[in-house]
């Protein structure tokens, strides 16, 4: 077990660190916010990887936590601004900071 303590921004910081840097076309990083859907931004990969140590580091029991929940998601296209709805629910960061109050996953 992690000595860190649980807090929204000990969660915030833990998985901004360990996503991997989201920049625009002009390399200008992006800020991802609580309520930012992480599928618009990161691979599925990266996202399982970042979960794995998220359960590990905050000791969140993953019974309900599953990427099938989450993915596949479709991203935008260059011709439409929203992506396709693929019956998937959108994954956050409050999502995980929720969670590690609480000590498992809470939205199974």
């Amino acid at each position: 077990m992690s000595d860190i303590t649980v807090t929204a921004d000990a969660v915030r910081e833990f998985i901004r660190r360990e996503l991997p840097l989201v920049t625009t076309f002009l390399l200008k990083k992006i800020v991802i916010n609580d309520d930012d859907i992480l599928q618009e931004l990161y691979e599925a990969d990266d996202i399982a990887e970042m979960s794995e140590k998220f359960f590990r580091e905050f000791n969140v029991k993953t019974a309900g936590f599953s990427l099938v929940s989450y993915f596949p998601w479709k991203s935008p296209s260059l011709f439409s601004p929203h992506p396709v709805n693929q019956g998937k629910k959108p994954l956050t960061i409050c999502m995980y900071i929720e969670s590690a109050k609480a000590g498992y996953w809470l939205f199974g």
